[in-house]
Formats: structure tokens, C-alpha cells, sequence
């Protein structure tokens, strides 16, 4: 008998791999997310350009 044939094939590896998989670009897309609003909250209130003093 080959030792390849004993073997048991699971499944669940594949479905824990791909949940790790999904987790990560969710939290990618999350902090991009929460970069984006956090930039355009602090360019809100930013002042313009040539209204700000020189010293």
C-alpha cells in the first residue's frame, strides 16, 4: 500500500485559511477606511494655503 492513500483529507483547512484570508483584507479595508475619514476630517478645518501667517 502507498502511505498517500492512509492519509484522511480534511476540509475544514480550506475554510480556516480562507476565514484568516477574508479577516485580513477586511481589516485592510477597515484601516483604509479610518485613514481616509480621519484626512478628510483634519483637511475640514485646515486653513487656506495663502491666508497662513509668515514669520
Amino acid at each position: 500500500m502507498n502511505e498517500n492513500d492512509n492519509k484522511p483529507h480534511y476540509r475544514w483547512p480550506k475554510y480556516v485559511l480562507a476565514g484568516v484570508v477574508l479577516g485580513i483584507v477586511l481589516a485592510v479595508v477597515w484601516v483604509w477606511l479610518a485613514a481616509r475619514k480621519v484626512e478628510q476630517q483634519r483637511d475640514f478645518g485646515a486653513p487656506l494655503p495663502n491666508s497662513a501667517p509668515s514669520r
